[in-house]
């Protein structure tokens, strides 16, 4: 796993900088993809789930089943790869199969704990991140569309420009109007002192999708791992043998 160090995403960095920093972006990117890619995904697991449950009373089920556990299994693969490409890595491991016939192919491959997991990742928990995702990009993008207002409120067609609040059509509204470079230059100074905030949240949005792929896509941690290292490896007492005299 990648260390805190070389993190892109990770925080502490000066609150003036970091919306100027790759940081953001890399964040931007790690959740759009996911609304993407994460919806493709979503889409197959769940038909490919729907499909093995039809069949499951026939023998036709079990290849099914095989080959829907394969497929999840490609999935979660696409997900690790995604967050490498944000600079983090996410290590895989399942049961192998060590007896022949479609049947111990198939038993192995649903009652491995991982192919579990990828599942509740790619299915269960996709509308929760989905709706994470969408939000905190949503903002990000607002922010930046207004701190750069200067360069394309004019573009907007008709005779009051960005209306930045709520202006009904049959009475006063309540807002800004940028209809001109000042408005527009004002407006932008604002959007850019909120940009700092937007900046942290949407990288904490980034690293908190990213620690739940995490913790569900990666290998499962053995609690008594360091347990059996101790009583496995020799201790000091077993450096020098004893010699007792007779």
């Amino acid at each position: 796993m990648t260390s805190p160090q070389n993190d892109p995403l990770r925080h502490g960095r000066h609150p003036i900088r970091l919306p100027l920093s790759s940081a953001p972006w890399i964040a931007a990117g790690y959740l759009g993809g996911y609304l993407l890619v994460g919806t493709v995904l979503f889409a197959v697991c769940l038909s490919l789930l729907s499909v093995a449950a039809a069949t499951g009373i026939f023998w036709l089920g079990v290849p099914v089943l095989v080959g829907a556990a394969g497929i999840i299994r490609g999935c979660a693969q696409i997900e690790r790869l995604r967050a490498g490409l944000a600079g983090w890595r996410i290590p895989n491991a399942y049961r192998p199969v060590l007896k022949p016939g479609i049947l111990a192919q198939a038993r192995t491959r649903w009652t491995d704990p991982a192919t579990i997991r990828d599942c509740v990742y790619l299915i269960l928990l996709y509308p929760l991140l989905f709706a994470l995702d969408l939000t905190a990009l949503l903002l990000w993008i607002a922010g930046v569309a207004g701190a750069l207002l200067p360069l394309w409120y004019w573009s907007i067609p008709g005779e009051h420009g960005v209306q930045l609040g709520y202006f009904p059509d049959d009475g006063p509204g309540t807002g800004i109007k940028v209809d001109d470079l000042s408005t527009a230059l004002l407006a932008a100074i604002g959007f850019a002192v909120l940009c700092v905030l937007l900046a942290y949240l949407v990288v904490a949005a980034a690293r908190l999708h990213r620690a739940v792929a995490t913790m569900l896509l990666r290998p499962p941690v053995d609690p008594l791992a360091d347990a059996r290292r101790m009583l496995t490896e020799p201790g000091p007492l077993s450096l020098a043998p004893l010699h007792l005299d007779r």
